[in-house]
């Protein structure tokens, strides 16, 4: 099993990061929801190579991330449909529009859960792989994956909501799929629905959220600190706001 190692990173770590960490490396050759741990591991693998495609990086110059076609940098282990969705989110996602998302579902390779599914390894293998790279370290090698299938199991509440895809609806309307995600709370940040139709990534995006930033139940409370950070609730805005900025952040 590939283990998170940050010893020999000049930066002293958190354990609770490190611990935090090691779980999402792990999930990523585990069967999900929608996908294999075969899948989701070449899944991860391309999201990793995305970042030195040359194709990607002509069409990030190009005045239109459309204008280019080609092959990716990369393992090729998925559809070639499904590797361009993953290169284009970890690449260019400011660019990407509903027309674009339209267009990937008219192709019948993708439904909207294992899209979801596919957004939620793309974007956690990415905040790992930064990570590494900002400590002065080499990202983990990804385990093998692990025998088993996929659940399958789509909340029963989920519905179109003015998002791309369904969503399990706030409150009393999302029944006991939105209180075993979210409890008693009326509402949470749209960035805390974003992946409720597949609730499982909801979970592996709080237990990566919180030793970084703060659970999703704290999101909304813009005078909650998470205990024993050395930034105050501002500075931790002011930080993330300017590095969305400059990532061209979609969301």
């Amino acid at each position: 099993m590939s283990q998170i190692d940050y010893s020999s990173s000049k930066y002293p770590i958190r354990k609770d990061l490190s611990d935090s960490h090691q779980r999402m490396l792990e999930s990523f050759s585990r069967s999900g929801t929608w996908w294999t741990g075969a899948e989701r591991r070449a899944i991860a693998s391309e999201a990793r190579a995305a970042r030195d495609c040359g194709l990607c990086a002509e069409r990030k110059a190009a005045l239109s991330p459309f204008a280019l076609d080609g092959e990716h940098a990369g393992p090729g282990e998925l559809a070639r449909e499904i590797v361009d969705v993953i290169h284009r989110i970890v690449t260019d996602p400011a660019r990407l529009a509903r027309s674009w998302y339209d267009r990937v579902m008219a192709q019948g390779l993708l439904n909207e859960e294992r899209y979801v599914e596919l957004v939620s390894v793309t974007v956690l293998i990415n905040s790992l792989d930064v990570f590494a790279r900002a400590i002065g370290i080499q990202p983990a090698p990804l385990p093998a994956p692990t025998a088993g299938s996929p659940s399958r199991e789509r909340p029963a509440t989920a519905r179109t909501e003015g998002a791309w895809v369904s969503q399990i609806p706030a409150g009393a309307e999302g029944g006991e799929d939105w209180a075993a995600l979210y409890g008693d709370r009326d509402e949470v940040p749209q960035i805390g629905r974003a992946l409720s139709l597949v609730p499982a990534e909801v979970a592996m995006l709080d237990a990566l959220s919180g030793p970084h930033y703060m659970n999703l139940a704290h999101v909304g409370d813009p005078s909650y600190t998470e205990p024993g950070r050395a930034l105050d609730r501002l500075q931790m805005e002011l930080v993330a706001a300017r590095v969305s900025a400059i990532n061209e952040c979609f969301y």
